[in-house]
């Protein structure tokens, strides 16, 4: 599929036609899905600086781990107290 664009010069009877070799369709949908791409793996205009890898925010380190911790802990005691129910109910206890 190629676009065609004629242009009519000052004499009705003399018409020219230009040919261009990309295609109207897949150029957009190249071009959108290339401005989709580059906006998903870029980073977010509102950050305003990089992270300081040097000096971390260990404030936030330890709640980061200790809210890893406190979920883990709360999954295990959870899932024991599952066992011993199932134990119960089924007669192995």
């Amino acid at each position: 599929m190629f676009t065609r664009a004629a242009r009519i010069c000052s004499q009705p009877q003399i018409v020219t036609i230009a040919v261009s070799r990309r295609p109207v369709a897949n150029m957009t949908l190249s071009n959108l899905l290339s401005r989709t791409v580059s906006k998903v793996g870029s980073r977010s205009m509102f950050t305003a600086s990089k992270p300081d890898t040097v000096h971390p925010n260990w404030l936030r380190v330890g709640l980061s781990f200790g809210t890893a911790a406190l979920l883990w802990g709360l999954l295990f005691k959870q899932h024991s107290t599952d066992v011993n129910e199932y134990k119960v109910r089924n007669g192995l206890e």
